[in-house]
């Protein structure tokens, strides 16, 4: 599969694609962070749901940004020849219809939401120093990163305790074998393990135990996660935005990515329930610490 397609600079009139797997909410801020950055190159943007950008009689654009995966499925399953470019889902959501775009001749990268393995673990060794076991309970969609967690944890001198969950199997027996053996959970993005029917449960199985989940999204945080790392909308709407602007001027799009910006959130009540002390600014020091760990040769 390629991910590459040669840059062009556009032509007068033409107008990028903002395509929504619906019409509001994280969709709708991630389209117009891009289209800011879009308009930054002097080029335009136009948003609507993937479904109305398939009217009939639509002349084709330069590029389709494909905003949520409901969006990048139904435009990689249609006629539309576009480069696309998805932001504001998963990994796994992606690699699903990447392969059906190529074969149509169409180049798709995207901006992924997963933060990469080497991020989690940093944070993990700047927030939780003394905790080094950590366990993971991978599922269909978020095996595809064991590799490079397992290579981000050998580097950093960390240790992981990994089951993983096959289909049909029981989540709760690996649940508490995984506990046993970590000093903390990282919850990594899966459907299949954590969703609205498991999260409670696993949330009060560590608790529990005195094993804190480190989360994905704001959302776990609220809920009883300590602590997350994750991008907003707007920061992978406007990195996406900054791709299709260099793009537009000549350069090549880029394979896919994970996101560049990034949030990090506490939960204080959890934290002081499990006797773990945060400084106030700890998460803007966590992020400044990370960003010049990434940013280094």
């Amino acid at each position: 599969m390629t991910y590459t397609w040669c840059g062009r600079a556009a032509a007068a009139g033409e107008t990028v694609w903002l395509a929504l797997s619906d019409g509001g909410g994280p969709y709708a801020e991630a389209a117009e962070a891009a289209r800011r950055e879009i308009q930054r190159g002097g080029a335009s943007a136009e948003i609507a749901t993937w479904q109305q950008f398939l009217a009939p009689g639509r002349a084709p654009p330069p590029l389709v940004i494909a905003i949520g995966s409901g969006a990048y499925a139904g435009l990689a399953e249609s006629d539309l020849r576009a480069p696309l470019l998805a932001t504001l889902l998963p990994r796994a959501a992606f690699e699903r219809h990447a392969e059906r775009a190529g074969r149509q001749g169409r180049t798709a990268t995207a901006v992924y939401l997963d933060q990469p393995p080497a991020r989690l673990l940093d944070l993990l060794r700047l927030t939780l120093p003394e905790r080094r076991r950590i366990g993971v309970l991978y599922g269909p969609e978020s095996r595809q990163w064991a590799p490079a967690l397992r290579q981000a944890s050998a580097e950093r001198g960390v240790t992981l305790a990994v089951a993983e969950m096959a289909a049909g199997a029981g989540l709760f027996p690996l649940l508490q074998d995984l506990i046993d053996g970590s000093d903390m959970l990282l919850a990594m993005p899966d459907p299949h393990v954590f969703n609205s029917l498991t999260v409670q449960n696993i949330l009060t199985a560590t608790y529990r135990r005195r094993i804190p989940l480190i989360g994905f999204s704001p959302a776990y945080v609220k809920a009883g996660a300590l602590l997350a790392v994750y991008s907003t909308p707007s920061q992978v709407g406007a990195q996406a935005g900054e791709i299709a602007r260099a793009w537009l001027a000549g350069r090549p799009l880029p394979a896919p990515q994970s996101p560049r910006e990034f949030s990090i959130g506490v939960n204080g009540d959890v934290a002081r329930s499990l006797g773990i002390a945060f400084a106030p600014d700890a998460t803007e020091k966590w992020i400044e610490q990370l960003r010049l760990k990434e940013r280094a040769p």
